[in-house]
């Protein structure tokens, strides 16, 4: 993106630490999905992520109601997602942005360079970021030298970023556009599926008036009920009273040393 599209360094890394963060709520393969694209596109979701960046700081204004039909990511994710989405869980997101952008990209995509891995996966080579600088075509070798993030400078420290207690038992909800869930629904729906599990559910009560929620949060009792809930899957939809529900949880990557 810096090289070939000319972006700013900085305000590319802040992106791609915004699009690491979501990768940790399992939207997987985001930042592939995203490298597949063409310049026209990659330069839409980059734009976008430097939005969704402004409702996460801890000044932020509420997104008005034209924003709110916004929808952000579209191709990528296969759910509602809108700048209320970031505004809504903007204290956890600003904390994680904060943490991946010092501790990964930081290291990764230093002031005058850039760390990637050669298609061995073996051995880091530094590419220079070159500021500013903008080509009309690459190889198809400078395609294959960004295939896979997770991947980028194996001899990094190692990445152990923290979980409060709490977010290990939460798991983020997102609902339909016009097909809200009320807490009392979702409260019932878990406990009759998994028992007394739940300890609290907080709906998005920040949204303009004569519009309906799309956000929540569940926290269960214990970490070992967000297992029986995923059956397996990086994520959970579901019927509520004819009304989706999709659910994901927080997973910190470890980013570090490979053996």
């Amino acid at each position: 993106m810096v090289r070939s599209m000319g972006k700013n360094p900085q305000l590319v890394k802040r992106a791609m630490a915004l699009w690491l963060m979501l990768e940790e709520i399992n939207y997987h393969e985001l930042i592939r999905m995203i490298h597949s694209k063409d310049d026209n596109t990659i330069d839409i979701f980059f734009n976008q992520a430097l939005e969704c960046l402004e409702f996460i700081q801890p000044n932020a204004t509420p997104p008005t109601s034209q924003q709110d039909e916004t929808q952000v990511f579209l191709g990528l994710i296969d759910e509602p997602m809108n700048f209320r989405f970031f505004y809504y869980h903007r204290e956890f997101m600003y904390k994680r942005h904060v943490h991946i952008l010092e501790t990964v990209c930081d290291k990764i995509f230093g002031e005058n360079g850039a760390i990637e891995v050669d298609e061995s996966g073996l051995k880091p080579v530094a590419r220079p970021l070159e500021d500013g600088s903008s080509t009309s075509s690459h190889s198809s070798s400078d395609h294959q030298a960004l295939p896979k993030l997770s991947n980028l400078n194996p001899g990094a420290d190692e990445f152990h970023p923290g979980q409060t207690p709490e977010d290990t038992r939460t798991m983020f909800l997102t609902f339909s556009k016009g097909y809200p869930l009320s807490r009392e629904e979702i409260v019932h729906f878990f406990t009759s599926n998994w028992g007394e599990v739940v300890q609290d559910v907080v709906i998005d009560s920040s949204h303009h008036p004569g519009q309906d929620p799309q956000f929540g949060r569940i926290v269960f009792t214990s970490s070992l009920v967000i297992p029986r809930v995923l059956n397996g899957q990086s994520k959970a939809k579901f019927m509520v009273n004819r009304k989706h529900l999709w659910a994901r949880i927080y997973v910190p990557r470890h980013r570090g040393r490979r053996g």
